[in-house]
């Protein structure tokens, strides 16, 4: 409550703080005194803009030839600016506190008729992308508009001859005579590039920005949108590796890992490197407008409100975040409001999950039963008896499916997910106050029914100016509903014999199946459960409010205070009534007689909250000397707190199904007792950032910072981490002007730095108690030593170097970068053995060493660029590679590995997970097979040594390649884009190889024993390509109840290429339509992603939650 009031007066202290006074001055009185002698007009203009405090845009090239003398006296600034400009061939329009300069330029085309409409299409020259939020003004005059999300604009009542100025922050402004139809190319300018590259803490200019890193715009996010926004960046952006989950599928609520430039943690042990392939610890900081989020937040985010994400990979990009950057950063920046009149954008959408099975080939019911007959499951040597039995069952089932039942069951838990979103957004005011709001719906129904994730997202963003110092205020607050299927694994449906019918005669479902073995075993009908009313729902409400003001002390000089706030409230409910298989009392002794039926039903109820404050002040420098000298400094404070609690506990005993609600339960859980945790966090940060640039051609950048963290033992909670780059603008050099325009732009740059993570908790740096209520001495209870903590553990270090180039050909026709790094990441906490005389048989020491090292590479082209046709065709690509290796591991890791092998206490049919120095963290570890013998039709194995043997051994065990999921070397994107007049058309494609995956499905589903055949259904495979008869060649064994163990048999290339999204556009904009409806335009879109899956091997995926086709249909409508 204490956390809620608070909240509650900071937003109404904000609200305060940023309402406008009654009386606005459009002129802010800037009064200004200055007197130039021959001076240069860049530096000129410079001058004024650092008297000022308006942001001049203007072209080098358009002004190095000219010259300026004169003076002014406590003049006003537009009358300083016509002082420089008289008697030359300039422009100026003065746009909030942008001032654009624009030389004059005669067209070659007729311009328009007076009173005539002009439309037309603003794009980026370096990637092709519509230019959104573009001002486009028609020069001496107060006509002008916005681009919308197409980059469109339209200008009605344009007199004859008049000319159009078009600009936007960090491009070229240019001036063009108006035509009836238009498409302006705009291009990056290297003197307004302040906002192009974000990071979260600073603003960088490209041309002087020595970090790898790629941004995605909104136009991109629009062209190829998934089932949520990580689906989407998947598709936009290979840098950023989100593995494809085989058993996970498309669930809407699973929550996807992903990692930037590979692995860089280490499990404790190889216990828990067989249990889990979780790799939360590898996951990205997630920055939004200066602010930390998480996973889920991002991917529940509304992309309608997103301005930009940029990904930061190298150390130079991500030192500024110290202790957490190791693993790259992901920074979001959100759409500001834009002034002028009121602006509405609405969007309705509606989104279908098509089921995906096209991976798996079951067997037919006819073909199910003979396979079951030519295997000698309805025979019986030596007792007629049960033979009779057999051969009864078999007769019944054959009739049936003659009568014809064929039962569909992977079918029963899967529909076509229906689902709907909405999004509104407002905005508007002056360059004094400005506002913007947006409410957002997004239903998304899973494949499987029952499964659907429900996201509630609203967002009020203020912003107030007042002379030098500007505030803002951002309030966010979503609501997530999710819930998962009561029909359970998908897996328990592909298993089902097709000759079963699920229902009787009357429609009720058939609770039972009677299994090859008699009748007296059977199996359960996976429906009965579906049916019962079980449910699995959490729901998470979240508040965000982030408050700054920016003080522009001087000029060139900076100050911005930032305060977030941030509390997350949620619950989980699980129920399973009496009547559910679980409480079986075959199954579960513990569940017969008087009491045990009185405790069939439960419930699991766990609830969690948090609250986050982050404080951060910033101060930042910038200047130009002598045209030639550019400095940047920043300086940044950091301080934050989490507190996390969460705990849980199961109730028992509910006598009817109907009777769900928790507090109809008999009592808690027998033997249970509640569990959770309770954790506070603090941080605090120090960075330092200098940056110099000589001439717009050589440019050096440095970052210094000290984190601290309560996390960390007392000797090590703070360290330092740092980074330096230097790059070299060749295209500025002059003995590049003769290239031109063939090399538009050519930059090396190369950097070095140690950044830092940490993948444990505090248990392992504190030596930490567990206090029991039930074990007591008289009246207190007792504590239980649970580790023994490790003061001197600290963070893992991440010492990076990247050489990049990037580049721009014909005009900017062709663009490209390549990045080379090596990543070595040291101090990997790792178990460490000790004497069992202390108590424990280990504890936590920095340790371990990994290192990733690759490239990555990005091309884009256009094949066609038909300005007068309205028509464009592009093609671009990405292709990422990296190697995993493991450095150095713990005694206790190597001795863990030994004892797995020798001992076997690994499973026989699935491959080992060890590691080795030399080899990647996922590698895939069996005994080598030579195959199966066409004589006997068994498989033939190597030992250690080398040496056929017919007998498998768990020491043999040997590396047979990395796992394609998690460490496939080569991984990348394409895609083509049409754009041609109102059509847009964006297709692309993903693709991976190099890797290995063990195809479990040859196990689970083909080689299979006569047993599994009688119990479930197979694939086809069974029935055509097994062994059979002596001299058959084969890749699997005869038929027999002898086990498959792990071996190389099924270790295979897995290559594959997918068809990740297909999107087309269209937008409508006409007179008639602005004249009768007010609408400007509509856009009409269709998404469709995860289309098509082309692998070099074949296996089911999909296993838990089946892969679904998403398909998105919406329309826009901007007024």
């Amino acid at each position: 409550m204490e956390k809620c009031r608070l909240m509650s007066l900071v937003m109404l202290l904000c609200s305060l703080l940023l309402t406008p006074p009654v009386q606005a001055q459009n002129d802010d009185g800037k009064r200004v005194t200055m007197e130039l002698k021959g001076e240069n007009l860049s530096a000129a203009l410079k001058k004024l803009e650092g008297l000022s405090g308006y942001k001049i845009l203007f072209s080098y090239d358009d002004v190095s030839k000219y010259q300026v003398s004169g003076q002014v006296k406590d003049a006003t600034v537009e009358a300083a600016l016509k002082m420089i400009l008289k008697g030359k061939p300039f422009e100026y329009v003065i746009d909030g506190r942008f001032i654009n300069v624009n030389l004059l330029k005669n067209g070659s085309q007729k311009p328009v008729g007076r009173d005539k409409k002009v439309s037309g299409m603003v794009i980026s020259k370096e990637d092709g992308l519509p230019v959104i939020g573009a001002s486009v003004r028609v020069m001496g005059t107060n006509l002008g508009a916005a681009t919308d999300v197409e980059g469109r604009f339209t200008l009605n009542n344009v007199e004859d001859g008049a000319k159009l100025q078009v600009s936007y922050i960090g491009m070229k402004t240019q001036t063009v005579e108006a035509l009836p139809s238009m498409e302006i190319l705009l291009e990056s300018d290297s003197e307004t590039l302040d906002d192009v590259v974000v990071t979260g803490i600073f603003r960088k200019a490209r041309e002087s920005y020595t970090g790898a890193a790629t941004t995605i715009g909104q136009e991109k996010l629009k062209m190829y949108k998934g089932q949520n926004l990580l689906q989407t960046l998947r598709n936009a952006d290979a840098s950023l590796n989100i593995p494809m989950n085989n058993m996970m599928g498309s669930d809407p609520n699973s929550l996807p890992q992903m990692n930037i430039r590979g692995t860089s943690s280490l499990p404790l042990s190889i216990d828990e490197l067989n249990e889990t392939t979780k790799q939360s610890v590898n996951t990205p900081l997630i920055i939004m407008d200066g602010f930390e989020i998480s996973l889920t937040k991002l991917m529940d985010y509304n992309d309608e409100e997103i301005e930009s994400i940029t990904i930061l990979k190298d150390a130079s990009a991500t030192a500024i975040y110290g202790s957490r950057g190791a693993n790259g950063v992901i920074v979001v920046e959100t759409k500001q409001p834009e002034p002028g009149k009121l602006k509405m954008t609405a969007t309705a959408g509606i989104t279908f999950e098509v089921p995906d099975l096209t991976s798996y080939d079951l067997l037919n019911a006819r073909d199910k039963l003979e396979l079951e007959r030519m295997v000698g499951l309805y025979e019986s040597d030596g007792k007629p008896t049960t033979t009779m039995e057999y051969e009864q069952l078999y007769k019944s089932r054959l009739k049936d499916v003659l009568s014809g039942v064929e039962t569909d069951w992977m079918s029963k838990p899967l529909r076509t997910g229906i689902g709907q979103n909405y999004n509104v957004r407002l905005e508007g005011g002056r360059d004094e106050f400005r506002w913007g709001t947006s409410l957002s719906w997004k239903d998304t129904q899973g494949a499987m029914k029952g499964s659907s994730r429900r996201v509630f997202n609203g967002d009020i963003t203020l912003m107030y100016t007042y002379k030098n110092l500007l505030f803002r205020n951002y309030t966010n607050i979503s609501n997530t509903l999710s819930d998962e299927s009561p029909y359970g694994s998908f897996s328990n449906y592909v298993q089902q014999q097709p000759y079963n019918k699920p229902y009787d005669e009357n429609g009720n479902v058939i609770r039972y199946f009677d299994t090859t073995a008699g009748s007296s075993a059977q199996s359960q009908n996976p429906l009965y459960d579906a049916m019962l009313n079980t449910f699995d729902k959490s729901r998470t409400l979240g508040l965000i409010n982030n408050f700054s003001i920016e003080w522009r002390i001087l000029p060139e000089l900076i100050l911005r205070g930032q305060l977030g706030l941030s509390t997350t409230r949620g619950t989980s409910d699980l129920f399973y009534p009496a009547e559910h298989s679980m409480f079986n009392e075959t199954d579960n002794l513990e569940y017969a007689g008087l009491e045990g039926i009185s405790r069939k039903g439960s419930y699991t109820y766990g609830t969690s909250d948090s609250f986050t404050y982050d404080g951060r002040l910033t101060l930042s420098y910038s200047k130009t000397f002598k045209d030639v000298h550019q400095l940047y400094a920043g300086l940044d404070y950091s301080v934050s707190e989490s507190k996390t609690r969460d705990y849980s506990f199961v109730a028992e005993g509910f006598s009817n199904e109907d009777l769900s609600f928790i507090t109809n339960a008999l009592q808690y859980q027998k033997g249970g007792a509640p569990t959770g945790s309770q954790v506070i966090d603090r941080r605090i940060g120090f960075t330092g950032n200098v940056n110099y640039t000589y001439d717009n051609r050589y440019f050096i950048d440095g970052s210094y910072r000290i984190d601290g963290s309560s996390q960390f033992g007392s000797d090590k909670r703070y360290a330092p981490f740092w980074s330096v780059g230097v790059g070299w603008n060749l295209h500025h050099e002059k003995f590049m002007e003769g290239l031109t325009p063939a090399i538009s732009n050519l930059r090396l740059k190369a950097s070095y730095g140690v950044t830092g993570a940490m993948d444990f908790n505090q248990a392992a740096v504190e030596t930490m108690y567990n206090y029991l209520s039930a074990d007591r001495y008289l009246s207190w209870s007792a504590a239980h030593l649970q580790g023994l903590g490790n003061k001197n553990l600290t963070w893992q270090e991440t010492r990076e170097s990247n050489i990049g180039l990037e580049f721009s050909l014909f005009d900017y026709r062709i663009t490209g970068s390549f990045d080379w790094y090596i990543k070595d990441t040291e101090g990997l906490v790792s178990h460490m053995n000790i004497p069992l005389a202390m108590g424990f048989s280990s504890y936590s020491a920095n340790v371990g060493k990994v290192r990733n090292s690759g490239f990555e590479a990005s091309l884009s082209a256009y094949i066609i660029r038909d300005m007068e046709r309205d028509f464009s065709w592009m093609v671009s690509g990405q292709l990422i590679y990296n190697k995993n290796e493991v450095i150095k591991l713990s005694d206790a890791i190597k001795a863990q590995n030994d004892e797995y092998v020798s001992t076997g206490d690994l499973s026989n049919t699935s491959p080992a997970n060890l590691l080795y120095e030399g080899r990647p963290q996922y590698g895939i570890y069996v005994v080598r097979s030579l195959g199966i013998d066409p004589a006997t039709g068994k498989e033939i194995y190597l030992d250690k040594n080398g040496n056929p043997t017919t007998v498998w051994n768990t020491a043999d065990r040997v590396y047979a390649g990395v796992d394609a999921t998690y460490g496939s070397p080569y991984r990348g994107n394409a895609s083509t884009m049409i754009r041609w007049k109102d059509f847009t058309l964006n297709v692309s494609f993903g693709y991976q190889w190099g890797g290995q995956t063990y195809n479990s499905t040859l196990i689970d589903r083909v080689e299979v024993t006569n047993l599994t055949i009688g119990r479930q259904n197979v694939d086809q495979r069974v029935f055509s390509d097994r062994w059979q008869k002596p001299g058959d060649k084969t890749f699997f064994k005869g038929y027999s109840n002898e086990a498959t163990y792990a071996t190389s048999r099924f270790v295979m290339d897995d290559n594959w290429f997918d068809i990740q999204s297909v999107s087309l556009q269209y937008r409508y904009s006409t007179a008639r339509l602005q004249q009768a409806t007010g609408l400007q335009s509509i856009l009409f879109g269709v998404n469709m992603s995860d289309l098509w899956h082309f692998s070099s091997i074949k296996y089911e995926r999909g296993t838990s939650y089946p892969f679904a086709r998403n398909i998105q249909g919406s329309v826009t409508f901007l007024f």
